[in-house]
């Protein structure tokens, strides 16, 4: 009888938060590359500063940089996003980095091998472009994807993923960047 009674109980509480529970999306991108944070920046004043140093170390496909157009979503481009401060406030300052060939605006894409390609065991620097991204310690969160980065309503939507040591493999990287 009592194992009766606690099985209702677990049902009837089951039913209560069926409501919260499926209004949880899980993310639907495919991991398709993976790179190790080389160097991260530190915050000044200035408007040059450097945000992170970044190395593919794997990737299924080439890693081309997206110029923001909406004729590149999808496919071999990729954006590159910056949410800087609290990532719950939907308030906190968003940066989409770019080649400077690709009309940057506040956050530019440095290439080691100027390419339009990052490749495998290259190097890019995400660099403030002529505003102050952090001028003191920030956390930022970086999405790197092929998609609409705010909707997630792409097709074949894919993500390039920081390095994992035993976690597991997400499509967004938190990091602070010094002062």
């Amino acid at each position: 009888m009592i194992v009766k009674n606690l099985m209702m109980a677990l049902l009837m509480a089951s039913i209560f938060f069926v409501g919260c529970i499926s209004d949880l999306i899980p993310f639907g991108g495919v991991h398709e590359g993976t790179f190790d944070i080389d160097r991260l920046g530190t915050g000044t004043d200035e408007v040059d500063d450097m945000i992170v140093e970044l190395e593919l170390m794997n990737s299924t496909s080439p890693i081309k940089f997206n110029d923001g157009t909406a004729a590149q979503d999808g496919g071999e481009h990729y954006r590159f996003r910056l949410v800087v401060g609290d990532l719950d406030d939907e308030n906190s300052p968003t940066y989409e980095c770019r080649l400077a060939s690709n009309s940057p605006e506040d956050c530019l894409i440095i290439e080691s091998v100027e390419d339009g390609v990052w490749g495998i065991d290259e190097i890019i620097t995400l660099q403030e472009n002529n505003v102050d991204i952090c001028s003191s310690g920030c956390r930022i969160q970086m999405t790197i994807m092929n998609g609409d980065i705010v909707t997630e309503q792409e097709e074949n939507l894919q993500y390039v993923a920081q390095k994992s040591i035993g976690g597991p493999i997400g499509h967004t990287t938190n990091f602070w960047m010094g002062q």
